[in-house]
């Protein structure tokens, strides 16, 4: 059975749930507001028809829930192009799979949960026995006997709604009959009234005792305010009695002489009354500690104070080397280091070199801003200068040569040092990160 009907920009509605009660609901109420909308709805949902109108406007898709009182929902939602249902079955929170593509057809998982079928009748038309509207009441009460006899014919449910429409006839004569039994009361008691007399004494009293009533009821509620200016007045008397009292007093009194300034005074107060703090503070003091022995004598804590300071650190140290314990368990055994003499004496070898050639430029440089020498006469010594001069020449030209080659093989290395360093990924000593640039300059150091 339906429990709840939830509407979603559905014609005119923008969001509206109906709560059904057991057994058959009669919407009423004016016109324009909405009740063949709800009739319409249940239609949409039971039927899926192709129409597009039912969107609100302004809105992009309309949404009919119905939900049954065991839990099951069936959601019907209208877009512009096309129509689809969603069905959550009891005791699940997320819906199923949606229902699209359906060509005007209602899947047989709705029709299951729903059970509001149309009864198709043998001439090709179809009967509503569950929703009806002013127009189209259900139980076939506006239809022909051809029809009533051709659904009878055709439901399984004959019975059930014979006996249904037996028990709407028998409430309808049941129903008249205590209407007329109402009319014929009625019109015995309108009988006995018009044989009363008049009695106009009795009016004019009842009219006077309504006056005196209603006045009672006006006095009465000014009677709050009138307590409460009472209560003000006798206040006021008294405040006015209390004054006279005073002024009377005062009278008799001499004039008030004229006072020093009393602000030292006033501050030598303050000091007595802080130093009698203070004396009283002491005497309580030297109460509580009259029952007291003499104090010990202190001892030097300094070396306790150190030692305390060593255990600290200890104690981090533990701490620390735990969390390092702790997160190096789950670790592999770190590799075999591999004998790196030779890359050691080659680095100082390539170290040097590059002071030379750093030297060598220097001079480069220094010899660029000297001028040409001027033209000398011949002399041998001069000859075995230029000769010492060209030697140099050719002994730089050769380092320049080697420099190249040792060049070439200190790429050659750092190529294969990274290449070795990547395949480790880390410091095989220390486990830190480190490149082949840094390695080769000697940056890279171990904490000792």
């Amino acid at each position: 059975m339906i429990q709840t009907i939830i509407l979603e920009n559905f014609m005119a509605h923008e969001r509206t749930e109906l709560e059904l009660g057991p057994g058959v609901t009669a919407l009423t109420g004016a016109n324009n507001t909405g009740k063949s909308a709800i009739v319409e709805a249940l239609r949409c949902v039971t039927t899926n028809p192709s129409m597009s109108h039912c969107i609100r406007h302004g809105a992009k898709e309309a949404r009919v829930t119905v939900i049954m009182d065991d839990g099951a929902k069936v959601v019907w939602i209208r877009k512009k192009r096309s129509a689809g249902y969603e069905i959550t079955l009891p005791g699940r929170d997320e819906p199923e799979e949606p229902f699209w593509k359906l060509q005007g057809k209602v899947p047989d998982e709705v029709r299951a949960l729903l059970r509001l079928d149309q009864v198709e009748l043998e001439t090709g038309r179809s009967v509503d026995v569950h929703v009806g509207n002013q127009r189209e009441p259900v139980f076939l009460l506006n239809r022909p006997d051809s029809d009533a006899a051709a659904f009878f014919a055709a439901s399984t449910e004959s019975a059930h709604l014979l006996a249904m429409q037996n028990v709407l006839k028998r409430r309808t004569v049941d129903a008249k009959r205590r209407e007329r039994e109402l009319e014929d009361r009625l019109a015995g008691i309108e009988t006995r009234l018009d044989g009363l007399a008049e009695l106009p004494a009795i009016e004019l009293r009842m009219e006077r005792a309504q006056e005196l009533e209603s006045t009672a009821r006006r006095l009465q509620a000014q009677t709050p305010r009138l307590e409460e200016h009472l209560a003000t007045v006798c206040r006021l008397a008294r405040i006015r009695d209390a004054w006279r009292q005073s002024a009377t007093i005062l009278k008799g009194v001499e004039p008030v002489p004229n006072l020093n300034r009393v602000e030292g005074l006033d501050a030598v107060v303050r000091g007595l009354d802080s130093l009698s703090q203070r004396m009283s503070a002491a005497r309580d003091a030297g109460a509580a500690l009259a029952g007291l022995g003499a104090p010990p004598t202190t001892e030097d804590t300094r070396r306790l104070a150190v030692l305390c300071d060593d255990l600290q650190k200890v104690s981090a140290a533990l701490r620390k080397a735990e969390v390092r314990n702790g997160a190096m368990t789950g670790l592999d055994a770190p590799p075999d280091r591999e004998n790196t003499t030779h890359l050691s004496e080659l680095i100082d070898e390539l170290i040097a070199l590059r002071c030379r050639v750093d030297r060598l430029s220097r001079w480069e440089e220094v010899l660029r801003t000297v001028a040409e020498p001027p033209a000398l006469a011949q002399d041998t010594r001069l000859e075995s200068l230029v000769a010492d001069i060209r030697g140099l020449a050719a002994r730089r030209a050769a380092g320049e040569s080697e420099l190249a080659a040792l060049e070439i093989e200190l790429r050659t290395v750092k190529d294969t040092l990274a290449a070795r360093l990547e395949e480790l990924g880390a410091c095989p000593t220390c486990g830190a990160e480190v490149d082949a640039q840094s390695f080769l300059e000697r940056r890279h150091a171990h904490d000792r």
